[in-house]
C-alpha cells in the first residue's frame, strides 16, 4: 500500500495519504456524497455525476486503471482524490474533503503523495482540470508549480475548465 505522510500547510499535522481499496468503496462513495452534492459552484449534473456509488467506485478499483487514494482522521476517511495513468501522464480528478477538514492541510497532503506517485511511476507530468475561478484549487496549483496547458475548456455545459500539469522531474 503507497503511503505519504506529509505536515499540513497550515495546520502543522502531519497528514498520512494511504491508498484505498475495494474495502474502502462505502466510506468513498459516503464521501464523495457529502463533498460533491453540494458544491454548488458546479452544474447539478456535474455534482451527481461525481457523487459516484460504492458499486462505480469498486468497479473503478477493479479496473486497475483507477486508483484511490485518501486521508483518515480518527479512522474517518476526510480526503479521497482519484488518479489514472495516462499516455500524457498521470492524471489527478475529483479530490474532496469533507467541509469540516478544509484548510487543514488534507488537499496539500494529497497533492504531495499525487506528485509522489507519479514520479514513482515514471510518469512525465501530472495533470488535472481545475473550474475556472476555484480560487483555493488555483492556489494549490501556484503552490505545486502547475502551469496552465492550453486555452480554458467546457467540461460539461456551462461548466469552464483549466488544465494544469507539472513536469514530474521538477521535483516535489
Amino acid at each position: 500500500m503507497a503511503t505519504c505522510d506529509i505536515d499540513g500547510a497550515s495546520s502543522g499535522r502531519k497528514r498520512r495519504v494511504v491508498q484505498l481499496s475495494k474495502e474502502d468503496a462505502k466510506d468513498i462513495a459516503a464521501l464523495y456524497k457529502a463533498v460533491w452534492l453540494k458544491a454548488y459552484d458546479y452544474p447539478k449534473e456535474w455534482r451527481e455525476k461525481r457523487a459516484i456509488s460504492e458499486d462505480k467506485v469498486k468497479k473503478e478499483v477493479d479496473s486497475g486503471y483507477f486508483f484511490f487514494f485518501g486521508v483518515h482522521v480518527k479512522d474517518e476517511l476526510v480526503g479521497v482524490y482519484k488518479v489514472s495513468i495516462t499516455e500524457r501522464g498521470c492524471f489527478g480528478e475529483q479530490q474532496a474533503v469533507l467541509p469540516e477538514y478544509q484548510n487543514q492541510g488534507v488537499a496539500y497532503a494529497m497533492y504531495e503523495q499525487f506528485l509522489q506517485f507519479a514520479k514513482a511511476n515514471k510518469c512525465k507530468v501530472n495533470y488535472v482540470n481545475v473550474l475556472v475561478g476555484n480560487e483555493p484549487c488555483e492556489r494549490a496549483m501556484k503552490r505545486y508549480n502547475f502551469y496552465k496547458t492550453g486555452e480554458p475548456w467546457e467540461q460539461s455545459k456551462e461548466m469552464l475548465v483549466q488544465t494544469y500539469e507539472r513536469k514530474v522531474e521538477e521535483g516535489v
